[in-house]
């Protein structure tokens, strides 16, 4: 039965499931629409960055960055044309202008990011090609902006190729003005992207270039110096330590810098190695090097420099950083070339220099035997000697050996004596021998005056002091005249004779040879005489002097006696 008084029960029922169905279908036409719309955009890749679609029922809203006019008109007419759309609304709007117009690129690995402001998508392949060109990726992460410098594509193609040069790096640009900073992997990375940031585009201004060479280890670093040239090899921390290192160098002699820039350098490098160039002046040739941490110098002083002197000037000079290693220095010459022998009652003394280790020895032996073992040796071997040193100071050794006290100083070419003479006979004497056994070019300066003979020997002692004269030994030639190494005993007899006034006394000549006794006899006899005669020659009065010959049982017997009379 029908009731119709009753149907507005169900009216609720079926407006909330017709409006279910409403909803539901306009849902399903929105998306359908929004889908196809989308579908439309996407035809035109490029034309919108950042493109957002808003359905409402049949009415499309486009938004957005409008890159291309042209292309958006295209999108908007192909969006109409999608079947069940009444009105499409283009919301989108133009990219902004920036400025300034700045972008940065920045490589890891294979990997080249772009970001910042760029060009629209279509003026972006020069970037992505030189990056494919390059063996790299671009990830662009960029915005579309308006103000790009006119010279984009080749300032964007040249940031590529200074990435391509570094293992890791950032290239940062701000309209015309670029920086650019990271690594090197290697050294021809290296010197690559020196090279391109000296020829930048047209209108571009390289504003920091902090580009870190590849780092060595261990860090190395030396210079050579040979004659006149001076060669730097090795590294050195930055361009600017280079150059100022080869100017130090270029103070030394003609500069070879062979160095490039490495990292890894130890801190104060630079202080280090100026002041191993400093040293390295000091030598006629050498070497300087860092290995490090650790400095060291080899060669040959100039003339007065030595070992000791370089070692301690460099340690003083190093950074605490840094320590000195090896120092194989050879002496310089020396000049003045010096030789000095100072007699005193406490013996001999020598100083200064000899031309060798010979010479050095045949000097100390020779002042061993005419002065005793008393010998103080201060004596170093060194360069520069002039030619007949050696010689010149065994001259003045003999003539030192005939003074009571003095001293002989030889510089160079120049010898200067000064003392007090046994007796005339020897002042004399020593002045002619000194002209005479000179080498040539050398001079000489005698100031000598005679030992005084106040301090007289009383008779009881005066055997004894005879004896110990002639201690050291007589020699004699074979002429049987007194030997000439000889006569500064022979100058101690006369002195110990001239402090004993009035004293006679008998000199006795024993020999022992191949001959008969009376031979022996009579060449003994010649000896005493001789000496006789060079005591009378000195002064000492001939009438206290008697000479005799004796033949010795052997040749150990051979010997100059005194007896008091």
């Amino acid at each position: 039965m029908i009731q119709p008084s009753k149907w507005w029960i169900g009216l609720p029922v079926l407006a909330v499931l017709f409006t279910i169905v409403a909803t539901t279908n306009v849902e399903t036409i929105e998306k359908d629409l929004g889908d196809r719309a989308r579908a439309a955009l996407g035809a035109s890749p490029g034309a919108i960055e950042a493109a957002s679609v808003a359905v409402d029922g049949r009415d499309i809203r486009l938004s957005g960055v409008a890159l291309s006019p042209d292309a958006v008109a295209s999108v908007v007419k192909g969006v109409e044309a999608v079947e069940g759309v009444r009105v499409v609304t283009d919301a989108t709007t133009p990219p902004p202008l920036a400025k300034p117009f700045v972008f940065a690129l920045e490589r890891k690995g294979k990997t080249l990011a772009l970001s910042g402001n760029a060009p629209v998508p279509g003026e972006r392949e020069a970037i992505r090609a030189a990056a494919v060109g390059k063996g790299l990726e671009l990830a662009d992460s960029s915005v579309s902006a308006l103000g790009a410098p006119k010279n984009f594509a080749a300032l964007a193609s040249y940031g590529v190729t200074l990435l391509d040069t570094l293992g890791e790096g950032r290239v940062s640009v701000s309209d015309a003005a670029l920086s650019v900073t990271g690594a090197a992997a290697s050294f021809d990375g290296y010197d690559r992207a020196e090279a391109a940031l000296k020829t930048p585009p047209e209108g571009v201004s390289v504003t920091t270039a902090a580009i870190a060479p590849p780092r060595i280890s261990p860090f190395v670093w030396s210079a050579a110096k040979a004659g006149e040239i001076v060669s730097l090899f090795g590294y050195a921390p930055s361009e600017t330590t280079r150059e100022a290192l080869a100017a130090e160098a270029a103070v030394l002699g003609k500069a070879s810098d062979q160095s490039r820039v490495a990292g890894g350098a130890p801190g104060d490098f630079a202080v280090a190695a100026t002041a191993a160039l400093r040293e390295l002046a000091k030598l006629s040739s050498g070497k300087a090097s860092i290995a490090d941490g650790v400095v060291s110098i080899e060669g040959s002083g100039k003339t007065n420099v030595g070992a000791s002197a370089v070692e301690a000037s460099l340690r003083g000079a190093l950074p605490k950083s840094f320590r000195l290693g090896q120092v194989a220095v050879a002496a310089g010459a020396v000049s003045p070339f010096v030789f000095t022998a100072r007699k005193q009652d406490s013996g001999l003394s020598l100083a200064g220099f000899a031309p060798d280790a010979a010479a050095h020895a045949r000097l100390v032996a020779q002042a061993k035997r005419d002065f005793g073992d008393g010998v103080e040796d201060e004596i170093s071997v060194a360069d520069g000697a002039p030619k007949g040193f050696a010689e010149a100071a065994s001259v003045a050794l003999r003539a030192l050996a005939r003074l009571d006290a003095g001293v002989a100083a030889l510089s160079d070419r120049k010898l200067a004596l000064e003392g007090a003479a046994y007796n005339a006979k020897a002042q004399y004497d020593i002045r002619a021998r000194l002209f005479r056994d000179l080498p040539e070019g050398y001079e000489n300066a005698a100031r000598l005056g005679l030992a005084t003979t106040k301090d007289e020997i009383p008779p009881t002692r005066l055997y004894g002091a005879l004896t110990e004269a002639v201690s050291k030994g007589l020699s004699f030639g074979a002429d049987n005249m007194i030997a000439e190494t000889s006569l500064p005993v022979a100058d101690s007899l006369a002195f110990v004779l001239l402090r004993s006034p009035g004293v006679a006394v008998d000199i006795v000549g024993r020999f022992a040879g191949a001959g008969s006794d009376a031979e022996n006899e009579a060449i003994g006899l010649r000896r005493a005489e001789a000496v006789r005669n060079y005591l009378v020659e000195a002064g000492v009065e001939a009438a206290r002097l008697s000479a005799s010959g004796a033949a010795a049982a052997d040749k150990s017997g051979r010997r100059i006696e005194f007896s008091i009379r």
